[in-house]
C-alpha cells in the first residue's frame, strides 16, 4: 500500500485598491512586482484573458513573439491587431510568485492615458478571469483583499 502525502495549496492574500473615477465608477487594482519592479494591475473579472502592456518599461527585457492567425481576438469589441506573446519571470502579487509562460501583450496606451490623467498612475496590465480561475482568486470587498492559491 502506497500512501501519498498530497500537499495542501498555499493561500496568499494581498490588499486591493479601490479607486473612484469621475462619473461614479469604481475600479479595482492590486500591487504587483515584475522582476522586483513595483507596479500596478487593474483587476477585471469580466476580462477573459489577462493582458500586459507591451509598451511598459517593466517588460523591456522580454522577448515578444507576434501572434498570427485566428488567436488574435482577445477583445469583445474588436480584433486587436498587435498581439504578442512572451514569458514573464518573477511575477508576484504580494508573496504569491509565479512565472507566466505565455503572457499576452497588447498596447494599453489608451487605457493608461485615462488612468494617468485621472489617477496619476499607469498600469502594467489587466488581471482577467483566466488568472482568477487558475489561481482560485477570491476578492473580499469587506476586507479589501484578494486571495490566490497555488
Amino acid at each position: 500500500m502506497t500512501i501519498q502525502n498530497k500537499q495542501q495549496p498555499t493561500q496568499y492574500t494581498s490588499q486591493i485598491i479601490i479607486k473612484s473615477l469621475e462619473g461614479g465608477g469604481k475600479h479595482i487594482f492590486v500591487r504587483c512586482k515584475v522582476g522586483g519592479t513595483k507596479s500596478l494591475m487593474l483587476i477585471d473579472t469580466g476580462c477573459s484573458n489577462t493582458v500586459f502592456d507591451s509598451g511598459s518599461e517593466v517588460f523591456a527585457g522580454i522577448r515578444l513573439h507576434e501572434v498570427k492567425g485566428a488567436n488574435k481576438n482577445f477583445s469583445l469589441n474588436a480584433a486587436i491587431d498587435d498581439v504578442k506573446i512572451g514569458k514573464i519571470k518573477d511575477f508576484a502579487i504580494g508573496k504569491f510568485k509565479v512565472n507566466i509562460n505565455r503572457g499576452v501583450f497588447i498596447s494599453l496606451e489608451q487605457i493608461n492615458s485615462l488612468y494617468e490623467s485621472m489617477l496619476g498612475q499607469r498600469i502594467i496590465g489587466i488581471l482577467g478571469s483566466d488568472f482568477m480561475r487558475k489561481y482560485k482568486a477570491i476578492i473580499d470587498f469587506g476586507k479589501g483583499s484578494m486571495s490566490v492559491e497555488n
